[in-house]
């Protein structure tokens, strides 16, 4: 079954003109010749009523076999913002209670295969995407990319989707980071958080976040003394225990330079910042899996059980026989202690 696709233009950016401009064709075929080979490329060929606007696949075959994998089932949406361009999946009825999910660097939505079924049959809406400059979602200048703008990205989607109401966040590693940020410049917009894999970026202490930076800046030193090869080859195995879940890891990872890598370093020490007297006030998962070695996993494990004490409904587990991937390493454990957690 192929998903639907559209896109949602939030209405503060939405043109004047009228159905038949050829604004948007020009945006398409200005961007077309610029894309890579995993990036979406399609031809605007219409507006919906209500904003949205219908694609038409480009004429790029050596796309489809990717595009394939990545539509699965349920509504597609492409979504521009500034200095971007998301692209998001959609799944279960529009009447539940919106759960957004945000994968990790150099990831993409695909990591969260695994929650769709399960979350959906319980009755929520699910939201996934592609950060930017990861996946099909296209940026400007990526390697000039914050965690706050990524954090607005996902109001956008809000806004796009013309959604009003607190929604639940699930983050993995730097999407968990990404979430965070989410709740501090829109604490009104969430009703509940989960990380997983992800540090506190709000610690309360001088030396936390002291430790935060340290651990960043050193983890960007080893990886600028690294052969691209080297961390290419390491990585699935210091992510994940499972090897499917390995395989995933290095097939997202294979055409990365070690200037990506560097920038999900950096954006990860800048995305902390000691705030104190900061709480998150609504209900807060912070999970981490047993095998984490990860430098992430290694700040959560050090961040965690200090969150938990520090926010009055947030609480640490750790998830048996799972790495930093710990719901694709154990996705049925995770998903039923997400269900759990969302049903409070």
């Amino acid at each position: 079954m192929r998903s639907r696709v559209s896109v949602l233009r939030p209405s503060r950016r939405r043109s004047s003109s009228s159905a038949t401009s050829c604004a948007p064709s020009h945006w398409c075929h200005r961007r077309s010749s610029s894309l890579r080979r995993r990036e979406l490329t399609n031809c605007l060929v219409g507006y919906h009523s209500a904003g949205k606007v219908i694609l038409r696949q480009g004429r790029y075959p050596e796309l489809a076999k990717w595009e394939q994998e990545a539509g699965g089932v349920g509504d597609r949406l492409v979504v521009p913002t500034s200095g971007a361009t998301l692209h998001a999946w959609r799944h279960g009825p529009e009447s539940g209670q919106l759960v957004i999910f945000i994968h990790g660097g150099w990831m993409d939505h695909r990591m969260f295969d695994e929650q769709v079924e399960p979350v959906v049959n319980a009755g929520f809406q699910m939201l996934t995407s592609d950060l930017r400059g990861h996946g099909a979602s296209l940026a400007d200048a990526k390697y000039d990319t914050s965690v706050t703008d990524m954090a607005r990205d996902q109001l956008a989607l809000l806004d796009s989707l013309g959604h009003n109401g607190p929604v639940h966040l699930v983050g993995q590693s730097l999407g968990g980071m990404v979430a965070q940020h989410v709740v501090r410049l829109a604490p009104e917009r969430v009703r509940s958080l989960v990380t997983i894999g992800a540090p506190c970026v709000t610690p309360e202490s001088r030396r936390i976040a002291a430790t935060l930076a340290t651990v960043w800046r050193v983890s960007g030193g080893i990886t600028g003394l690294m052969p691209e090869a080297a961390i290419r080859r390491q990585l699935p195995a210091g992510t994940a225990v499972k090897p499917h879940v390995q395989e995933y890891v290095r097939g997202a990872t294979e055409n990365l330079t070690k200037r990506d890598f560097r920038w999900l370093v950096r954006v990860s020490r800048e995305a902390g910042r000691r705030l104190p007297g900061y709480r998150v006030e609504c209900p807060v998962l912070i999970l981490r899996g047993e095998h984490d070695a990860s430098g992430a996993g290694k700040l959560t494990a050090l961040t965690g059980p200090r969150w938990a004490r520090r926010d009055p409904r947030a609480r640490y587990e750790v998830l048996p026989g799972a790495g930093h991937q710990a719901h694709q390493d154990q996705p049925e454990a995770f998903n039923q202690i997400l269900l759990d957690f969302l049903a409070r």
